[in-house]
Parts: structure tokens; C-alpha cells; sequence
């Protein structure tokens, strides 16, 4: 009897000892899987960045190039005609146009002290607010030429820009 409750025990020392490697192994196996679903949901999450990105850079290629915006001396893809800005600005048959929440031009450089364009000052001012119907939650920009005629000197001039937009559309 006494060598049968021996040999029982040692069967029963060895079932324990594997079924705790099993589980051992599970949870290895299962560490090495979180760890490499980490890592594929961050690169992920990075190409989902980069493409959000080039949507935004193609959304503000397409708003620059409408009709109403479009410099159309030189055949210039990014450049937008600041005149034509200034006049769509005052209309109010375009209200609901985009579906941005947030939509401005800012002149980069060179930079003037006049604030917010209006009819006064303009050309002499940094900054036109074509859409601002809230807090901007996410805005993108890119870097674009501003264009405009000058009447005095009789040339066109060409400024550094930049077009911030957000909203539902980017």
C-alpha cells in the first residue's frame, strides 16, 4: 500500500509540474502576442497619420485651385489671388460653401502689423478670416503663394501664405 500512495503522488508531482509549464507557456505566448499587437497597431496608427495628412494637404490643394480663389497669371497650383479672397470674404451667398468650421489665410512674410484684413487695410494686413464658426478642435495648414496686382508699380507680387483649415471635412 505504501508504495502504491508513492508512486501516486509522484504521478500527481509530475501532472502539476506540466500543467504549470502549459501555463507558463500560454502566458509567454500570450506576452509575445500583446507585444506584437502593440507594435502593428502603432505603425498602424502611424500610416493612418500619414494619410490623413495627405488628404488634408489634398483638400487645401483643392481649395486653392476653386475659381474663386485661383491666381490665374501663371499656372501655379498653390497660389492663391488675395484680391479675389478679399471679395469673397464680404459675400454672403457663400455661408454654407464648405464644411469647415475654421478656414483662415495668414501671410507669412512678410510679415505686417495691420491684424485682420478689411477693406480698409487691406493689402496691409497678416491675417483673413474667411470661416470661424467655433473652437477650432484640429486644424491643419499648409504653406501657399498670396498673390495680388499691384496698381502703382504695375507688377503682380507674390507673398509666402499659409491656409489654416478644420472641421468636419478634414
Amino acid at each position: 500500500m505504501k508504495n502504491y500512495l508513492v508512486s501516486c503522488s509522484k504521478g500527481q508531482m509530475k501532472v502539476q509540474q506540466m500543467a504549470f509549464v502549459l501555463v507558463a507557456l500560454v502566458i509567454f505566448f500570450v506576452i509575445i502576442g500583446l507585444f506584437f499587437l502593440s507594435i502593428s497597431l502603432s505603425s498602424l496608427k502611424n500610416s493612418a497619420q500619414e494619410i490623413r495628412e495627405k488628404d488634408v494637404l489634398e483638400s487645401i490643394k483643392r481649395v486653392t485651385s476653386i475659381p474663386e480663389f485661383a491666381w490665374t497669371i501663371d499656372d501655379c497650383a498653390s497660389c492663391i489671388d488675395m484680391d479675389k479672397a478679399m471679395a469673397f470674404k464680404g459675400r454672403a451667398s457663400y455661408v454654407g460653401f464648405w464644411d469647415y468650421s475654421f478656414f483662415r489665410i495668414e501671410k507669412v512674410y512678410p510679415i505686417e502689423s495691420g491684424g485682420e484684413c478689411t477693406l480698409y487695410n487691406y493689402p496691409e494686413c497678416n491675417t483673413l478670416t474667411l470661416i470661424n464658426k467655433s473652437i477650432i478642435p484640429d486644424s491643419k495648414s499648409a504653406f501657399v503663394s498670396l498673390c495680388r496686382y499691384e496698381p502703382e508699380e504695375g507688377y503682380y507680387k507674390c507673398e509666402l501664405g499659409k491656409v489654416i483649415i478644420a472641421g468636419e471635412a478634414i
